[in-house]
């Protein structure tokens, strides 16, 4: 009966926009020592001009979810202070506020003497419309990420997440995930924040297999 009520709850969601994406690639020729944790960025603000290093709540929310991670998990690789990586990119993008995402994630790792450099790009973070069971629009996250040598630039992994919450009744598949959430409708920050801890593990799987 209690199912029966939640399928109802649920069904007038229809969209189709669910995915989550699990491809990846990946260099076997790096040893990896240490990797420093870039902030987030978004596809707007990749090649912006800007006079002073901004990183907005979302993308902060998502690094420190990210780094949160790592550090638990990852135990064979050095996941460099985040406080430390932070510094130096906002001096060094206050300092070259016309260099790409890419070339100031790099010169940051070198400046802390980092093997690799971690970087990712979000695409979507949309808020739930709505309440936590009767949302109009649920949330719905997009990000990849990308590791990068940063002796030579070479990127030796990258993978993507990307989710947007459906209903039971549109994808009974997902029940487990359906009733882990409380049978409810998340927040965007609990999505990104579960695609953080996705993305993660399948760095220190990567990281485990080199």
């Amino acid at each position: 009966m209690i199912i029966i009520v939640l399928l109802c709850i649920f069904s007038p969601y229809i969209r189709n926009s669910y995915a989550e994406s699990p491809g990846e690639s990946h260099s076997t020729d790096a040893e990896i020592k240490s990797i420093a944790v870039i902030p987030f960025s978004t596809k707007a603000g990749l090649s912006i001009y800007e006079p002073k290093a901004i990183v907005t709540p979302n993308e902060r929310f998502l690094t420190l979810a990210l780094y949160e991670t790592l550090i638990t998990e990852v135990t064979t690789v050095k996941i460099l202070p985040i406080r430390a990586s932070d510094n130096e990119y906002v001096e060094i993008k206050t300092e070259n506020p016309g260099s790409h995402y890419r070339n100031t994630a790099i010169d940051v790792g070198k400046s802390l003497g980092a093997d690799t450099v971690l970087v990712g790009v979000i695409s979507e973070y949309r808020e739930r419309q709505g309440g936590d069971y009767g949302a109009q629009a649920p949330a719905s996250v997009a990000f990849s990420m990308q590791l990068y040598r940063t002796d030579d630039a070479k990127l030796l992994w990258e993978s993507y997440f990307s989710e947007t919450q459906r209903a039971l009744t549109d994808n009974v598949f997902e029940i487990k995930k359906f009733f882990k959430r409380g049978a409810r409708w998340i927040t965007v920050d609990e999505l990104a924040k579960e695609g953080a801890r996705t993305a993660a593990m399948r760095l220190n799987n990567y990281l485990l297999e080199n």
